[in-house]
């Protein structure tokens, strides 16, 4: 599968580990110092992590952003206005997201730190591309903003399947009893057969 080969790809990057380390060693001694701010960036007042509640905001903001971009081509200003501010609230809520993904990845080690590295240099990109859409926009540069935007949405998107693989495969996040699964909480979902290509 090429999920499992781009997985696999990055987790054989040691040289990850020469960047990761040090600035993990510093987020948990900012984290130690303050454990208050700790315990909010894990989502403990929630009962689960924090970071996959927050990242819902910049997701549906840069889906209506796309979809008033896609829909204010050739049209008025106020559609031209929704998009840009919905994608100046994605790009906020994308930043908030970030403390506690943050928080979050200092825990990790192995192949799960290597592909949380890669996942928030991703977003870093993303915001990146949001932060020039929005620059490009407000001086009228509007097609550019739109394709920088745009491709940040799909950046985002293959960021977030990272994000997803933290979570379902490496189990990041999770509490160590909710990975003993009990027969009376979920129903097995059969595996589907793939059809033959050939």
């Amino acid at each position: 599968m090429i999920g499992t080969a781009v997985l696999g790809g990055i987790e054989e990057q040691d040289w990850i580990d020469r960047m990761a380390d040090p600035l993990q060693r510093g987020i948990r001694s900012v984290l130690t110092r303050a454990p208050t701010v700790a315990k909010v960036l894990h989502g403990k007042f929630l009962g689960h992590p924090l970071h996959p509640v927050l990242v819902t905001i910049p997701i549906g903001a840069w889906s209506c952003a796309l979809v008033l971009d896609l829909a204010g081509i050739g049209r008025g200003r106020r559609l031209h206005r929704g998009a840009d501010a919905t994608a100046a609230i994605g790009l906020g809520g994308a930043l908030v997201a970030a403390f506690a993904g943050l928080a979050d990845w200092s825990t990790t080690l192995g192949s799960a730190k290597r592909i949380g590295f890669v996942h928030g240099a991703m977003n870093m990109a993303v915001a990146g591309l949001y932060g020039a859409s929005l620059a490009s926009r407000a001086i009228g540069l509007r097609p550019l903003g739109i394709a920088l935007s745009t491709a940040g949405f799909g950046l985002a998107g293959a960021s977030g399947w990272l994000g997803g693989e933290l979570i379902y495969r490496y189990g990041v996040g999770v509490a160590n009893e909710a990975c003993e699964r009990k027969p009376e909480t979920q129903v097995p979902v059969p595996e589907a057969p793939i059809a033959d290509a050939g």
